[in-house]
């Protein structure tokens, strides 16, 4: 596994956070292109005509990059379970012919759960709850697949506010199809422990190394795991 989900690396963080030391260092990497690393790596790898899923979409911020890079012979499946965020999204992407929208979370099985939606500007912060928020509907990514609801995806975006284990176990099909090249996935460390999953970002590694990708780490945030590279 990696060194930044090593145990020493994780109650660091989780120090930092303590200490507010965290949200210090982060905005300073924002100030000189946080995410650029991610952003390059996953957006790079769409080639035209591909299927791109967008899990976790909010605005459409990714979305519209990916559709673009995809091209008129390509899709992108965004997924996006909170109404405020979902309605921002339907603009940002209106009259993108190659995008699907779907009103959802993904999860380990189909159902319903509790959603909250984030104080911040952009609903970034938005997220699963116990209790309070509102109902929204869950799928899981293999029974997309087997209803129809969604292609086979070449690429995998997930940004889902401490919920990446749970979005990956209920894709274990679509990770093992050879079709699917990369997965770029947003690790909330913070949010694992918050949830009791001290041990979710070395999960997070073992279930994308146990389906034969490389995992790289652009910053400390964020993986990209790549196939046949």
């Amino acid at each position: 596994m990696s060194w930044r989900t090593s145990g020493l690396v994780v109650m660091a963080r989780r120090m930092g956070r303590a200490m507010g030391l965290n949200r210090l260092i982060a905005a300073c990497f924002r100030r000189g292109g946080y995410e650029v690393g991610f952003d390059q790596l996953l957006t790079g790898s769409i080639r035209p005509g591909d299927c791109v899923w967008d899990v976790g979409a909010n605005v459409g911020r990714y979305t519209a990059q990916f559709a673009a890079r995809a091209g008129e012979g390509g899709s992108v499946y965004a997924f996006e379970p909170s109404p405020v965020n979902f309605a921002r999204l339907s603009e940002t992407c209106a009259g993108a012919a190659n995008v699907h929208l779907l009103r959802c979370a993904l999860g380990e099985a189909d159902g319903q759960m509790r959603f909250e939606q984030g104080g911040d500007d952009l609903g970034a912060t938005s997220r699963i709850v116990e209790q309070g928020g509102q109902v929204v509907a869950i799928r899981a990514g293999d029974c997309l697949i087997a209803d129809g609801s969604a292609a086979k995806p070449n690429v995998l975006k997930i940004d889902v506010e401490g919920f990446e284990c749970e979005v990956l176990d209920g894709m274990h099909g679509v990770l093992a199809d050879p079709r699917l090249r990369t997965v770029g996935v947003e690790v909330h460390f913070g949010r694992l422990e918050e949830r009791g999953l001290r041990d979710g970002p070395r999960r997070i590694e073992r279930l994308l190394r146990d389906a034969s990708f490389r995992v790289d780490w652009p910053d400390g945030s964020h993986i990209v795991a790549m196939r046949g590279t």
